[in-house]
């Protein structure tokens, strides 16, 4: 029963996981066709192009700043544009990045946006999206864009901004974005799924927890890369929790990645990732404590994420290289290095343009270098797992075969042999660790006399004894049928005296109620000897000495009887 509900959970899982893939691969191509076989098929006018400032001079879209931040910090500029005419069922639409935007047609105000006033989202709305209909009019039209930028260390900026039906427009932009949006809901799925994975492959030590590491960096990456193509904010508004939402997963990157860096790496560079991942993780707290309370915006705690951001690439090698195969390791290398180089060159030249303001395509950038590392690394993660599931169904049920005791169902002597190292490193870090040594008294005098069915039935008896006193401490100990008639349990727990002495108790009360069954032919009587360790010796030795109390404790209950 129980290897058929593995098996089925088994199952689930590798048709889930097909099926994520599939679904996001079936989306993705779906994606790519619309964005690049419907160019110029929009019946959509481009504005980006041609503004005048209050005095006649053509003005860029990406250059609204605070000139006279001391005097009013929220100082706004206008811009200007004469459309010919407009048609009816018309619409401008366009994207505002940290900066209000109002809107005058002929000098009478149409639009005016939402100023935030919650200390939680900070003083920028975000990526904001206006669509503001238009009148028909056969005379000249004057737009005015009244703009007033958020900070006062970086300029706002305008794009996508498009004169149009509505429909038409909104059809321009998803075609435009929804391929990164959709790199992104497939780096969310992988995310999800290695989470999820790693908590259900963790109980049978099958996955460390760089699985769990490598999730949530994905996690966080796939939701600052869904914030930053802004079809979130496109459809549903609220830019302001998108962008603390965004915000809020760019400062945890660094920190899950750091994590990833301490658990994969050895020597001098696990050293500088436990410094890196800690210095993040405080980074990433003070950041989040401080927007919250409303006393710095995350805009202006980034410049320690981008530092950040930038000491993660010495990272990036060792990490995608700690997941390579030596023997397939010359095969790889021919993908990894171009990905490695294209994901270093993106990263820096991210940086370098978020940090003159040029925020028009820094994100794209930071996008494919990220695309590239998560990809190097989710290969070989999901390869292993699936290796390991492929492998699994079979190979479990035969090393669970293996590993049992086929009388008793109790781990047998093999699975002790496999555990020992387990034992051992406990052992050495000086955490307790108790030893039962237990033997069935006259199993060899039941056999001769009784026949070797009532012996099978001590020895059975003698298992269902020790699940009964373990029962309640299932996690803490394991119990081994190590010869014919002897059987050990190993307590890993720090109050290991106490869960000996109830268990023992348990113990001999099952064996008084066991021996009260009519017709057994026998007495149930099981002798033990118990030794707490807490480092020092071996574990063998430590076995060799509950062996002599059990002896010692056998002699007693024989002189008893």
């Amino acid at each position: 029963m129980i290897i058929n509900i593995k098996k089925y959970i088994k199952t689930s899982m590798i048709r889930f996981r097909n099926a994520g893939f599939y679904l996001v691969l079936a989306v993705s191509m779906w994606g790519a066709f619309i964005r690049f076989f419907s160019f110029n098929t929009f019946d959509v006018v481009d504005l980006s192009h041609n503004w005048t400032n209050e005095t006649g001079g053509f003005c860029s879209l990406s250059d609204f700043y605070n000139s006279n931040a001391t005097a009013d910090p929220l100082l706004p500029q206008r811009i200007y544009y004469t459309l010919d005419k407009t048609a009816a069922d018309t619409a401008i639409v366009f994207r505002a990045r940290n900066c209000y935007v109002d809107l005058y047609i002929n000098g009478v105000p149409v639009h005016e946006d939402f100023r935030i006033h919650s200390p939680l989202y900070g003083n920028s709305p975000g990526s904001r999206w206006h669509i503001i209909s238009l009148d028909a009019s056969k005379t000249p039209v004057t737009l005015c864009l009244e703009v007033t930028a958020c900070y006062t260390n970086s300029k706002g900026l305008i794009d996508n901004i498009y004169l149009g039906r509505a429909q038409e427009i909104y059809r321009k932009i998803v075609s435009e974005r929804i391929f990164g949006f959709i790199l992104s809901a497939f780096l969310y799925i992988c995310g999800l799924i290695m989470v999820l994975l790693y908590f259900y492959m963790r109980h049978g030590n099958r996955a460390g927890r760089d699985l769990l590491y490598l999730g949530l960096a994905t996690f966080f990456s796939a939701q600052w890369l869904a914030a930053e193509s802004m079809l979130w904010q496109l459809f549903l508004g609220h830019s302001e929790v998108v962008h603390l939402w965004g915000y809020t997963a760019l400062a945890a990157i660094p920190s899950s990645y750091g994590m990833l860096a301490v658990y994969r790496l050895k020597g001098k560079l696990k050293t500088f990732s436990i410094g890196f991942s800690f210095i993040s993780t405080v980074t990433l707290i003070a950041a989040t404590a401080l927007q919250i309370l409303g006393i710095m915006d995350f805009h202006y705690s980034l410049v320690f994420t981008r530092i950040l951001i930038v000491f993660l690439i010495p990272l990036m090698v060792p990490l995608v290289l700690s997941y390579m195969n030596n023997d397939r390791q010359a095969s790889q290398k021919y993908i990894i290095i171009p990905l490695l180089g294209v994901l270093v060159l993106s990263i820096t030249v991210s940086l370098v343009k978020y940090i003159l303001g040029s925020y028009n395509d820094y994100s794209s950038y930071v996008r494919v270098a990220l695309l590239c590392f998560l990809l190097c690394l989710i290969v070989y993660q999901f390869n292993q797992i699936v290796t390991t599931f492929s492998k699994g169904m079979k190979a479990d049920m035969l090393h669970d075969l293996a590993l049992t005791d086929y009388m008793t169902g109790l781990y047998n002597r093999t699975a002790f042999n496999e555990h020992v190292p387990e034992y051992n490193h406990i052992i050495d870090s000086f955490s307790p660790l108790g030893i039962i040594q237990f033997d069935v008294n006259n199993l060899k005098k039941v056999n001769d006399t009784l026949g070797h069915e009532k012996g099978d039935m001590m020895i059975k008896a003698v298992a269902d004894g020790l699940r009964y006193a373990f029962v309640h401490f299932d996690k803490e100990c394991s119990s081994y049928r190590t010869g014919g008639d002897e059987f050990l349990t190993i307590i890993n727990a720090l109050n290991a005296d106490e869960i000996y002495h109830t268990c023992i108790q348990r113990l001999m009360q099952y064996c008084d109620d066991f021996n009260k069954r009519p017709d057994l032919g026998f007495t149930l009587t099981i002798a033990h000897g118990y030794v707490l360790i807490k480092g020092g010796t071996t574990l063998k030795e430590a076995i060799d000495k509950a062996d002599a109390l059990m002896y010692e404790n056998k002699r007693i209950l024989k002189g008893l009887k």
